[in-house]
């Protein structure tokens, strides 16, 4: 009994024990969560902190001429951190009147008492990170910073303004997919290929997290301080780019056709001047055409049967490996014949096809039948050997071309492999059975125009950083010499026979005027379906001019007309006519000039109209003498014959900047911080806007900018 009450009596003190230990607690709990409880939110802010990445400037995309082809345009979002610990609260009610007005003047959306009662809210709440405004343009930004209690700076003010780098295209769709796309996971274009020159060095910086998730730095010093990526010069032209473009445009609409590509190629160097890429995105009417934008680059990416542009790799390899002359014989009968059963037949074959053809004449008038019997004749107890002979002209390869996306061609290398039969010796030789883009057939035309030379494909000149060159991009040389000079020449006639006005070529009325000579070999492909070959069609011209001096080689290729017009003489031809008439128009090097140099009074150079800190720099550097402003963002020069005038040029906000003078670069800075989207004609300098100067801007409404 005795035992029973001790026991029963240490159980209950134990059990007092407890409850009096859990009180205790349960009241601590109550005490930190109350009276402490700023003290202990304070130190776990300082416990947030991480080192955080800093993204740095996207470099810039230009091209040859200095045209900027893809831009980062910064915006910013600005938040206030109302737990900062300098703010001055009495400032702050001194100034929050002024600050309020200032903002609902400087961004535009709301009214001083909307901006009042938000901040208000934060500072009652205690929030860390109240939002202000978002996508905030540079110039407003610069404003904002300059406004009562914001200029006393980030920690006196609370204010903060995180910088977001936007992406922009000033050409819009134009070499829209050669340029590619920035973002986070599958970008294209230049901007894949050359991502990491044109990311720079990511830099590292201590922050803080505060409410909502976000971060903020514990100070402007960085671990590591971010550097910009490098700026790239692309080979492209983009006078040349934007004839390529509408000269193609024009032309798949008047046949609606299903896509088109354009490459030209600077024949000793292998820099790509233009590259277009058109797909039908909306089916047109009888009234209106269809709509066709740069949505893939079928240049590089689409692979398909060339058809007879495939001939020239063909008759080459039969004359360098097979033993064929330029001047040997084919009887070629009616234009029609069977290998194995299956039907071939020449574009003239119900006209009584071509008869007996030099293998010279069988390239000049693309006869399927003569280059047939020519490769049959040549190769036939050897198949092995053609496929030998066409690997050594690197068909069977990429042209490896740094832009993402480039297709492997399908070309034989073994006799047997793959879906090898009778017939592929006979088919390959006319371009079926083997697929390339056009961008790898044109590599093996500007190998003949270059002399025998294969240069490997460029898209980018040189990387620079604020103007300085950090890489020049070289010519690189695939294969020194694919073949032998009797061989080459003899290709370089064949071709020239296929474009001479006065020959029998499936090209010879296209340049019948021109003031240049050309070579080259027309294509007309049938297209493969899900039945075989259905009547649709693939149009292609390959070349380069002068014949005599090749500067420039160039491929056209247009898909699946459905005007009832395919030949590539009728449908590629003339998109290659024009954008040679343009190069021939416009490149001082093919003229001679009768008058001589021209001389002149030694003269200050004329400047743009821009930023002035630039200007100032330029000026400075060279040591050229100039007044007026000195403190003004943005200037007017007038260039005298001794010195150079800077007027300020002011701009306002929410109202139209005015650009002219300006060169395209600042003109669409300022334009598109103001909220503006801009569309250009032209390259150079600004010379009109649609919308006057001074106009108040509502919404974001498009301007046009024409350049001279």
């Amino acid at each position: 009994m005795k035992n029973e009450r001790e026991f029963s009596n240490r159980t209950w003190l134990t059990f007092g024990l407890f409850v009096v230990l859990g009180l205790a607690v349960f009241g601590r709990i109550l005490w930190i969560q109350g009276a402490e409880h700023e003290q202990w939110t304070e130190v776990g802010e300082r416990f947030e902190s991480s080192v955080q990445s800093i993204a740095p400037a996207r470099g810039q995309i230009y091209a040859s001429n200095g045209s900027v082809l893809a831009t980062s345009v910064p915006v910013f979002e600005v938040r206030w951190d109302s737990k900062s610990e300098a703010i001055d609260w009495d400032t702050f009610d001194r100034e929050l009147t002024a600050l309020c007005e200032g903002l609902s003047e400087v961004l535009g959306n709301k009214s001083a008492s909307e901006y009042r009662e938000i901040l208000r809210e934060g500072r009652n709440l205690g929030r860390r990170n109240t939002l202000v405004a978002r996508r905030v343009s540079y110039i407003k930004q610069k404003k904002l910073a300059e406004l009562p209690f914001i200029r006393r700076g980030r920690f006196k003010s609370g204010f903060t303004f995180d910088r977001i780098e936007q992406r922009r295209k000033p050409f819009g769709d134009l070499a829209g997919r050669t340029i590619g796309i920035d973002r986070d996971e599958k970008r294209v274009g230049l901007e894949a290929s050359w991502n990491e020159e044109l990311s720079g060095v990511t830099g590292r910086q201590l922050q803080r997290r505060v409410a909502g998730g976000q971060w903020m730095p514990v100070s402007d010093d960085y671990i590591v301080e971010p550097v910009a990526g490098y700026d790239v010069i692309s080979s492209i032209d983009m006078h040349l780019q934007d004839v390529a473009s509408s000269a193609l445009k024009r032309q798949l609409q008047e046949h609606d056709a299903a896509w088109g590509t354009v490459i030209l190629m600077e024949v000793a160097t292998g820099k790509i001047r233009a590259m277009a890429n058109l797909t039908r995105t909306k089916e047109g009417t009888d009234e209106i055409p269809s709509v066709y934008q740069e949505s893939f680059n079928h240049a590089i990416g689409t692979a398909v049967e060339p058809g007879s542009t495939f001939k020239l790799a063909t008759l080459l390899t039969a004359m360098e490996q097979g033993g064929v002359s330029p001047s040997d014989e084919i009887d070629t009968g009616n234009g029609v014949i069977s290998f194995y059963g299956k039907r071939m037949s020449d574009s003239n074959a119900d006209q009584g096809g071509n008869g007996v053809l030099t293998t010279e004449e069988v390239f000049e008038v693309s006869s399927n039948v003569g280059t047939a019997l020519t490769v049959k004749g040549a190769f036939g107890e050897e198949p092995q050997r053609f496929l030998d002979g066409l690997q050594s002209l690197g068909v069977h390869e990429p042209t490896g071309i740094r832009l993402a996306g480039e297709s492997q061609p399908q070309v034989y290398t073994e006799v047997g492999s793959g879906r090898w039969s009778g017939l592929s010796l006979t088919q390959m030789s006319i371009g079926y059975e083997v697929t390339q883009t056009p961008l790898q057939t044109l590599s093996l035309y500007n190998t003949i125009a270059n002399g025998g030379r294969m240069m490997r494909p460029q898209l980018v000149e040189r990387l620079e950083t604020n103007g300085t060159v950090v890489r020049t991009v070289e010519p690189e040389v695939i294969n020194e010499r694919i073949c032998s000079q009797a061989t080459l020449e003899a290709c370089q006639r064949m071709m020239r026979r296929v474009a001479d006005p006065n020959g029998k070529g499936t090209a010879q009325y296209i340049f019948a005027k021109s003031p240049y000579t050309v070579a080259g070999k027309t294509g007309t492909a049938r297209i493969a379906g899900p039945n075989g070959y259905d009547g649709r069609y693939r149009a292609s011209f390959a070349g380069y001019f002068p014949a005599e001096a090749p500067r420039y080689s160039c491929i056209v290729v247009i898909a699946d007309t459905r005007s009832g017009i395919y030949y590539g003489s009728s449908i590629a031809g003339p998109v290659f006519r024009e954008l040679a008439n343009k190069v021939y128009a416009t490149d001082p090097t093919f003229h001679q000039s009768s008058v001589g140099l021209l001389t002149a009074e030694h003269r200050l150079p004329g400047a743009k109209d821009g930023a002035r800190e630039e200007l100032l720099e330029l000026y400075s550097a060279f040591g050229l003498p100039y007044t007026g402003d000195n403190t003004s963002d943005w200037v007017t020069v007038t260039t005298g014959d001794s010195i150079a005038t800077l007027t300020a040029r002011s701009i306002q906000p929410a109202h139209v900047p005015d650009v002219r003078g300006m060169g395209l670069r600042d003109a669409l800075y300022l334009l598109e911080n103001a909220g503006l989207r801009v569309q250009t004609k032209g390259a150079g300098t600004v010379r009109r806007q649609s919308i006057a100067p001074g106009s108040a801007i509502n919404g974001s409404p498009s301007i046009i900018l024409e350049l001279s």
